[in-house]
């Protein structure tokens, strides 16, 4: 086992005594960093390149190379650790980014204090989102506009932009599963862009492992189907063979 996973690790069961944290964040890191670690493999079993940027205090190096344990243990750290900013406090929103950047950076974990900031801005030159600075107040607006112009993306964080939008806290799920999920929950502007651009990042990755990367979780995916967003839904809205009937 790396450093960077034995870090992650100890930072990750750290994270239970934190104000913010709850068993759904868990299970939905655990998720996360399971699907950028299961493509990250079959990747490289494919013979395929990825472009795992090493960040320094300077700026990005590119062209590091990293061994193979480094690149699944770097891919499942960043999946596990990208919400990390959820727990530093209770609600955060959309500073949760910000709050994990600084916790990961302040730990030395450079490349993952980088995904913090960008996994929930996936399309971030193409896709308009208003809606996403209006929930910011000026300083973490201001941070975060900043901070997005002038990263490089790399395929780590294509790579968590993609998992997060396939781990669910009950399972592997499709982005399309996924979505429905996020928009019934939060509702999102412009959701046909933002679909658009995870698919993008979903055909980039199958191309690179050779295969459709659902057939890496196909069992799961056909639970989880069958599961959400309705059966959340049913519960949530209190529905029964009663109201059913009504319908």
């Amino acid at each position: 086992m790396s450093e960077i996973r034995e870090k992650a690790l100890r930072i990750f069961a750290q994270a239970k005594e934190m104000p913010g944290y709850s068993l759904s964040w868990e299970k939905h890191s655990l998720n996360v960093a399971k699907v950028a670690e299961s493509i990250t493999r079959v990747v490289m079993e494919n013979g395929a390149k990825l472009r795992f940027t090493k960040v320094t205090g300077e700026g990005p190096e590119t062209g590091r190379e990293l061994s193979g344990e480094e690149m699944t243990d770097m891919a499942f750290s960043a999946g596990l650790l990208h919400d990390i900013g959820r727990c530093v406090e209770v609600k955060v929103g959309l500073r949760h980014p910000i709050l994990g950047y600084n916790l990961l950076t302040n730990e030395g974990l450079v490349e993952l204090a980088q995904v913090s900031m960008t996994h929930t801005y996936y399309g971030y030159k193409q896709i308009e989102r208003a809606e996403f600075w209006e929930e910011l107040d000026s300083k973490s607006l201001e941070f975060t506009q900043d901070y997005m112009k002038g990263a490089e993306i790399s395929d780590l964080d294509l790579l968590v932009q993609l998992a997060d939008n396939m781990g669910h806290p009950m399972g592997v799920m499709t982005i399309s599963d996924r979505f429905s999920d996020v928009l019934i929950r939060h509702g999102i502007r412009s959701a046909g862009d933002h679909l658009r651009e995870l698919f993008r990042i979903k055909q980039y990755f199958d191309k690179k492992a050779g295969i459709n990367i659902y057939e890496l979780f196909r069992d799961e995916i056909i639970r989880t189907t069958m599961m959400e967003p309705n059966g959340m839904m049913r519960e949530k809205q209190n529905v029964t063979d009663e109201t059913e009937e009504s319908l």
